[in-house]
């Protein structure tokens, strides 16, 4: 009876059993050809995007053949398979979900590249294709050469003279006429890149890794300048000029700075474009080159220098010059590349004698000067068929000045102040701050096809003017104590002291002006050349709707 009921049952269940097998097997290998189907489409989905954003940009490069460069671009990407490629220019404007392409006039190139995916699944028996299609966006775009450039003589020689030293070694001192002549001559963005190459190559051992490689790469000052006198020395031959200027350079060079820290060359030039964009920047004087590298020099470490009787009125000064950053003084570059000065800080300890106060000849008066960043950056460059126009935004470099406080010497309650001198229980105190009010930027359009590519960045700013407003609102604190009572009143002293300062202010602007002359800078201008400009390149706008 059992045996019976066991074989009816098998008897049953076993189709049931074979079918759930082979409903299972079949699933399997349908999950299987869906998730190749998936895989190959999202690949298929992924090579046309690629496609599409060559397409764009090569005809976005190459309007008047956009369709054949864009056809050469989507099939190097989509390595033969059959693909439709098709462009229109227009505009582009911002939509619920993005960018939105409208036909029509306008700088935007549009691509759409159409292609199709092998499907397993595609047609009731198991095989066929899935139309895949992507489009994108790119605009024109441009590269262009900005050169920071401002003309400025040191008042002091022997200002310029100590702050060389310092930087560039004991003889590293330029003359007057040195630098009237390294301010005259000029050279080629493009020929002192090819001689830096050349020292990377002979310093690394490699081959020459070309603009890319140089852009990228450190120099002491001594293989900049060494690479700037090269270019002087065939001319040297047979031009005295060239001969000087070599002369100049080659004594910078070899001037034998103890502290020779590898400067970044973007810190001096900023290279952004290809071998051929070198051309675009405007020739450069060996004087900004040589001006810009002890810049970039301040961004490495401080610099100290002491002066003797740099100017009569004054009997020494000392100066600690510092950089927290760099700034390039040439540009070849793109959108929001920028030329300019950095900021810089000046402290300064000048040492003045003619006090008529029985006991005390002379006062330290301690300033704290701070230049801050002058720059010129790139907003737009605009191709159209009128030529390339470069909008730059920028602002010059603003000062302030003031009484560098010493907490520790300043009376009680007053850290604001600076003691300028002690003795004998006679002591004097003094606080005073003169600023320039932070200007807003100021918009430069240029358009070097036309001639159009020099402009001044200016503000009204006379740093003599501060110096005696400095000197003039300068508050002074007595302290007489013991038997200086009995030599001056505290008003007796406090006028002798504003005097003497009020006395100083014209022989103290001579040393700050003459440094500032010495890095290229004047308070209130930098002029900008926008030389060249060039519409070879595109941008990406985004997947077009």
């Amino acid at each position: 009876m059992f045996r019976s009921v066991f074989s009816t049952f098998r008897s049953l269940t076993t189709p049931v059993v074979i079918g759930l097998v082979a409903g299972g097997v079949l699933l399997v290998v349908l999950s299987f050809l869906a998730t190749a189907d998936w895989l190959r489409l999202s690949a298929t989905r992924h090579l046309a995007a690629d496609a599409a954003a060559a397409a764009a940009l090569a005809a976005a490069k190459s309007p008047e053949a956009a369709d054949a460069a864009a056809i050469a671009a989507a099939e190097a990407v989509m390595a033969g398979v059959d693909i439709v490629v098709t462009t229109e220019r227009g505009s582009a404007r911002s939509g619920s979900s993005g960018l939105v392409f409208a036909a029509g006039p306008g700088e935007v190139t549009r691509a759409v590249v159409s292609t199709s995916a092998r499907s397993l699944l595609g047609t009731p028996i198991g095989l066929g294709r899935r139309a895949v299609t992507a489009s994108a966006m790119a605009t024109r775009a441009g590269v262009a050469s900005l050169t920071e450039r401002t003309t400025a003589v040191p008042e002091l020689p022997a200002v310029p003279a100590a702050i060389e030293a310092r930087l560039f070694g004991p003889a590293g001192t330029l003359t007057a006429d040195e630098r009237a002549l390294l301010g005259r001559a000029v050279f080629r963005v493009a020929d002192l890149v090819a001689g830096l190459g050349r020292t990377l190559s002979a310093r690394d051992g490699g081959a020459d890794g070309g603009v890319a490689a140089v852009a990228g790469a450190s120099f002491k000052p001594s293989e900049l300048l060494a690479a700037l006198g090269a270019l002087y020395r065939d001319d040297a031959k047979s031009s005295s000029e060239a001969a000087g200027v070599l002369a100049a350079i080659d004594r910078l060079a070899g001037a034998g700075a103890a502290e020779e820290t590898a400067l970044p060359l973007a810190g001096v030039i900023s290279l952004g474009g290809s071998a051929a964009d070198l051309t675009l920047a405007a020739p450069i004087r060996p004087l900004e080159f040589v001006q810009a590298v002890m810049r970039a020099r301040l961004a490495q470490s401080a610099a100290a220098i002491e002066l003797k009787s740099p100017v009569t009125g004054i009997d020494a000064v000392a100066l600690t010059l510092k950089s927290e950053s760099t700034a390039a003084a040439v540009l070849i570059g793109g959108e929001d590349g920028l030329v300019g000065i950095p900021a810089i800080r000046i402290d300064a300890r000048f040492t003045i004698s003619g006090l008529a106060i029985p006991g005390v000849e002379a006062l330290e008066l301690p300033l704290q000067v701070t230049l801050n960043s002058g720059d010129a950056r790139i907003r737009r460059i605009s191709c159209n068929a009128s030529g390339p126009e470069i909008t730059v935004v920028g602002r010059p470099v603003r000062a302030s000045v003031a009484l560098a406080a010493e907490t520790a010497a300043s009376p009680a309650g007053a850290s604001d102040y600076v003691r300028l001198f002690a003795a004998d229980g006679l002591t004097a105190w003094a606080k005073g701050r003169s600023s320039f009010a932070d200007d807003p930027p100021v918009e430069l359009v240029f358009r070097p096809g036309s001639g159009d590519t020099v402009a001044s960045l200016r503000t009204p700013i006379d740093f003599g003017n501060r110096l005696e407003r400095l000197a003039a609102e300068t508050q002074v604190l007595v302290s007489l104590e013991g038997a200086a009572r009995d030599v001056m009143s505290e008003g007796g002293v406090r006028d002798e002291v504003a005097r003497l300062i009020a006395g100083s202010i014209r022989p103290i602007g001579a040393v700050l002006s003459s440094v500032f002359a010495t890095f290229g800078i004047v308070p209130g201008k930098m002029d900008v050349v926008a030389a060249g400009a060039a519409c070879n390149t595109a941008t990406l706008l985004g997947e077009a709707k």
